[in-house]
């Protein structure tokens, strides 16, 4: 992972996660660079002449620019690329196809929860990227600090399509030199069987520790479980096969990343 993307709306919470991304980036020898998306309220664009408009589009978009190249400063800028101010509506649409047409190995991004009616109702900007982008999303929570990396965990549903997500984080965790962990939250009761079953594939290699936690709740058995065994990030896969697993996963990525302070590294089909 070499080209990093990292959407910023120069909140405290993206600052903090501009800060775990530049560290990922020198471990990784990366470059990240940086995209805001700007756009004009209804009502101001309502209430001015058209002719006015591409003027105001024009005034805003060098504002995003000058506050971007505020919000890099204090920051080394070894790993540090371009700087984008791009108009858009649909901050998470912009940014996926930024990330498709630039082809972006990772978008980095903060996410600090669901603070209103409105963001709990529709999603919020993380979410809705993590469901749609191109390449791996690690949403990194507000209260998470890059103190290294030594431990990263991938939570597994044992699916067939999980492969290739599989292979990209072994590239991962060797490019970082971290101890490679496997869990699988039991619900079913089948889990023991499964794990068996994955143990004796050619992947399974890869993963220094394996683990199977049995609980009904999969959220609840995965934060006990990052709590007791010092995990730095964890990874996920999201299939878009059938409805009831992207409505599962989308509302489990969703919860982990708003409810630790671990980051999430989401890859998805």
């Amino acid at each position: 992972m070499k080209r990093i993307l990292f959407p910023t709306d120069f909140s405290p919470c993206a600052r903090n996660a501009f800060d775990y991304a530049i560290h990922l980036a020198d471990a990784l020898d990366a470059t990240i660079d940086l995209v805001s998306i700007y756009n004009l309220p209804v009502g101001e664009a309502s209430s001015v002449p058209p002719e006015f408009i591409q003027r105001m589009l024009n005034e805003k978009r060098q504002a995003t620019l000058k506050n971007l190249q505020n919000f890099i400063l204090g920051f080394p800028d070894e790993h540090i690329g371009t700087l984008r101010a791009d108009y858009g509506v649909f901050v998470y649409q912009e940014v996926t196809d930024i990330a498709e047409d630039k082809q972006y190995d990772l978008i980095a991004m903060g996410t600090k929860g669901e603070h209103n009616a409105m963001e709990r109702l529709m999603g919020s900007v993380t979410t809705h990227t993590m469901m749609h982008a191109p390449c791996p999303v690690l949403a990194i929570p507000e209260d998470a600090k890059f103190e290294g990396l030594k431990h990263v965990v991938y939570a597994s549903d044992f699916l067939p399509s999980e492969a290739e997500a599989l292979e990209k984080l072994t590239e991962l965790a060797q490019a970082l030199d971290v101890r490679l962990g496997f869990v699988h939250v039991d619900t079913s009761g089948e889990g023991t069987a499964k794990l068996k079953t994955w143990k004796q594939s050619p992947m399974a290699k890869s993963f220094s520790d394996t683990a199977l936690i049995t609980n009904p709740s999969p959220m609840a058995g995965m934060e006990d479980f990052i709590k007791e065994n010092d995990v730095d990030m964890l990874a996920l896969f999201i299939p878009q096969r059938r409805l009831w697993e992207r409505l599962f996963h989308t509302s489990f990525s969703k919860r982990m990343a708003f409810h630790t302070k671990v980051p999430l590294l989401v890859f998805r089909e």
